[in-house]
């Protein structure tokens, strides 16, 4: 799809996480900041300029990010003024082999497997994975949704966003390992298990 009407610019990839099933409300979190000095992404910013996807598989996703974008053009706005987020459920370990261990263990607990768009493996893989869903443009970025705790999380914040960084693909924001360890350590919603 082409939107000419509009200068092409390249979007910041943006990583944020969801905690989820835990005794209070959810908590979403924009773990990145924009390159260019823009703080966190706002979900409830009017007009809205966050989309959340949850979708089967990457093309489903790709879709409707084109729909969403051309949607915004339709009214006159400019597509690049939205930041179309991709839901991911994550389990990340050290090894992959321990990535499907957990894997195992948490949908046993759950009754079943992922919802949506999973990954099961390394925190580099994980970024290779969201690169790629940038680069592509399925998404410009991911809301991460981890499934087996904290040893997930610390995976996210140690591993997988330093290595997006050190690509040069996204901005931490000094707040994220706060944000993570905060609701893992159980004085935030607990973790989806």
């Amino acid at each position: 799809m082409s939107y000419s009407k509009f200068p092409s610019t390249k979007k910041s990839l943006r990583v944020a996480v969801e905690f989820i099933g835990g005794p209070v409300p959810d908590v979403w979190a924009d773990l990145t900041v924009d390159r260019d000095g823009g703080g966190p992404l706002d979900l409830s910013a009017a007009p809205r300029t966050v989309v959340r996807v949850r979708a089967a598989d990457l093309r489903e996703a790709r879709k409707i990010r084109d729909r969403v974008r051309a949607e915004a053009a339709a009214e006159g706005r400019d597509p690049d003024s939205l930041t179309v987020l991709v839901d991911l459920e994550v389990i990340v370990d050290v090894e992959a082999r321990a990535a499907r261990r957990r894997a195992q263990e948490a949908w046993r607990r759950n009754g079943g497997g992922a919802t949506g768009l999973s990954y099961v493996g390394t925190a580099r893989g994980l970024a290779g994975l969201i690169a790629d869903i940038h680069a592509v443009k399925v998404a410009d970025g991911v809301t991460l949704i981890p499934v087996a705790g904290r040893v997930t999380v610390d995976n996210i914040i140690d591993g997988t966003l330093p290595w997006l960084r050190t690509l040069g693909l996204v901005e931490i924001s000094p707040w994220a390992a706060e944000i993570g360890r905060r609701y893992v350590d159980g004085r935030g919603a607990a973790l989806a298990s």
